[in-house]
């Protein structure tokens, strides 16, 4: 089974319910290649594949970012600079 990871994600909310939503995205360029007259072209194009996608209350959203807080600090990053 090949493994699904993102490479990116997305961030959003909605002030009026106190909900955040983190989508997570795999994006990657697919190539498609075909042969005329003696040529091999590639025709190449970006893909995005949806991965996950998650709720989170407003709760859920204070722990989330002290638990990344936390794990910044601990690498002695100071992300108010």
């Amino acid at each position: 089974m090949k493994p699904i990871f993102a490479n990116t994600f997305n961030v959003t909310h909605n002030k009026n319910k106190s909900e955040v939503a983190l989508s997570f995205t795999h994006i990657y360029t697919e190539h498609n290649f075909s042969m005329k007259n003696g040529t091999l072209s590639d025709v190449s194009g970006q893909v995005a594949d949806e991965v996950a996608s998650i709720l989170i209350t407003r709760e859920g959203t204070i722990a989330l970012a002290r638990l990344l807080n936390k794990i910044v600090t601990d690498w002695g990053i100071d992300i108010n600079e």
